[in-house]
């Protein structure tokens, strides 16, 4: 483990992710195309095994570019000159995002084509969700969201990109969290009580100094709507 202790641990790999992200085109394109498919991905029928599959192969994609830059910035780092021996490594690891972004095209016809192709049924009508599988994209786009309103505004606003930021993780995800479980339960007692904890979640991020009000704000704003328009136009 780092030195630090185990949140700077987490905090050295996000910052390797948003680093990425801002220097790397490919990384740009990754990230909104994840954004992109993860909300079509609402309109269809996936089984869970074909959802499984469909995250693997994101994950894959991008997990396989985070590697390729890594390697290229290494061997740039050691080679200042022309070698046929680092411009092998190179294309080696080029050769790898390459075939898991056909990994990932593979996966995307077998997964996406039959289903488009009646893409007026879809269009008339919509196709329901459990969810579990609602839930489940909400969080994950209140973490992708976040993570892009950490790489936009990050560096301006002071604070790390786990902890500290433009947007609190903590506070869009306890949100979020808290406005799922009112709308499943639809009573008061049990949305106040969600409520309730995410605001104890956010004021305890203020009152360690860790993130400004607005930045709390912010985060219970992004997880809030990001749960409200999920379930209210997909639910």
């Amino acid at each position: 483990m780092k030195k630090g202790g185990f949140i700077s641990s987490f905090n050295f790999a996000v910052q390797g992710i948003i680093s990425a992200l801002r220097t790397e085109r490919n990384m740009k394109f990754h990230y909104l195309s994840a954004v992109l498919i993860l909300v079509i991905s609402l309109f269809m029928d996936f089984s869970r095994i074909e959802f499984l599959f469909l995250i693997f192969a994101i994950t894959f994609v991008v997990a396989s570019e985070m590697f390729n830059t890594a390697v290229e910035r290494t061997v740039d780092l050691i080679v200042q000159e022309y070698n046929p021996i680092a411009k092998y490594i190179k294309d080696v690891s080029a050769g790898a995002v390459l075939i898991s972004s056909l990994n990932a095209v593979v996966v995307g016809y077998l997964l996406f084509f039959e289903r488009m192709s009646n893409m007026g049924d879809l269009i008339v009508n919509k196709i329901k969700n459990s969810n579990e599988h609602l839930s489940f994209i909400a969080i994950i786009l209140v973490l992708i969201l976040t993570v892009g309103g950490k790489y936009l505004r990050a560096q301006k606003n002071g604070g790390t990109y786990f902890q500290g930021g433009a947007i609190s993780g903590h506070s869009s995800l306890a949100f979020c969290a808290a406005t799922i479980i009112s709308l499943e339960s639809e009573k008061a007692l049990i949305t106040f009580a969600s409520f309730g904890i995410a605001f104890l979640v956010a004021e305890s991020r203020v009152e360690t100094g860790i993130h400004k009000l607005s930045e709390a704000v912010m985060g219970a704003i992004l997880g809030i709507s990001v749960a409200v328009f999920i379930f209210k136009f997909f639910g």
